[in-house]
């Protein structure tokens, strides 16, 4: 079980947990641009204006300011709770992180077969171009896929088994009834 937790840390919650800081990384960035030009713009509103028309103009650009801070402040929220949900995931016990783990499998393997399907025709219209390197990463794209969805499978079958282990995927084993 110690091998299955360790192989979902790191091939599902590291990665995960990177995205997530690069895009709590990058809404923090977003929100601190925002909150420079909302100052600018309140800086500006202590100077006269020459003509009323630059004064609506300008108003109308504050609230724009405006309408984009409340909007900046919002959205590091969603990444910092992913983030923290999936540190918490780092520490719970075994069992649990294994039944999480069964499931994240088999949505991973599902996805590796779609991409497979995907990636056939864009190989086969590369080749039709003659488009040599593009073919050749479509196929090689490809075959990361067979051996990323062949790995998801194993892993989901082993989470299963740790999950339920009197559970049996062998058809040819008799039944214990």
């Amino acid at each position: 079980m110690r091998n299955l937790v360790l192989d979902f840390d790191l091939t599902v919650l590291l990665p995960l947990i990177l995205v997530s800081l690069g895009v709590l990384w990058n809404s923090v960035r977003i929100y601190l641009e925002a909150r420079s030009d909302y100052k600018a713009t309140l800086k500006r509103i202590e100077m006269p204006f020459d003509t009323r028309e630059e004064e609506d103009e300008f108003l109308e650009w504050g609230s724009k300011r405006c309408a984009k801070l409340q909007e900046a402040k919002k959205s590091p929220r969603l990444p910092a709770i992913v983030l923290i949900v999936l540190c918490a995931l780092l520490w719970m016990p075994g069992v649990f992180t294994v039944s999480i783990a069964e499931g994240l499998w088999s949505i991973l393997w599902f996805a590796s077969v779609i991409s497979f399907i995907v990636a056939i025709p864009m190989a086969w219209h590369y080749a039709k171009e003659s488009n040599w390197l593009k073919f050749w990463v479509c196929l090689l794209a490809m075959l990361m896929l067979v051996a990323s969805a062949e790995h998801f499978y194993h892993q989901k079958t082993n989470a299963r088994h740790v999950v339920c282990p009197h559970c049996s995927d062998d058809d040819d084993r008799p039944d214990d009834n």
